[in-house]
């Protein structure tokens, strides 16, 4: 079967926008609360988020990955497909330290672990 047609290339797709977006999302909300000299409101802090361009970006690559996600699926079975979006979580973890300069604590990586190992073993 040719990749692109395949659903693991959507899952791929998928995967890739869900973790940009995140940073995306990340980094413009980071700039809005640093903009406030105290913690805002909800509603003040999503007005101002919605008007930075990385967290627009950012959600249009959440709908960019939700889109992708509907031949994923139409292709591969959901318990096939689904465990791959555990993904997201260890490569967001991953890209936290070099993306923000966060720091990510054993258990935090051993939680994913554990999460990750537990949604392979399902899916087998």
């Amino acid at each position: 079967m040719n990749f692109l047609k395949s659903g693991y290339f959507y899952i791929f797709i998928t995967i890739a926008f869900t973790v940009i977006g995140q940073l995306l999302v990340k980094a413009g909300m980071a700039g809005v609360i640093a903009s406030f000299s105290q913690t805002p409101k909800l509603a003040p802090l999503i007005f101002a988020g919605l008007l930075r361009p990385a967290v627009l970006a950012g959600l249009g690559c959440a709908f960019v990955a939700a889109v992708a996600w509907f031949p994923a699926i139409s292709r591969l079975p959901i318990s096939v497909a689904y465990p791959f979006m555990a993904l997201p979580i260890v490569l967001v973890l991953l890209l936290a330290p070099l993306c923000f300069g966060e720091r990510v604590l054993v258990n935090q990586w051993i939680g994913v672990s554990v999460v990750s190992f537990g949604l392979w073993l399902a899916s087998r």
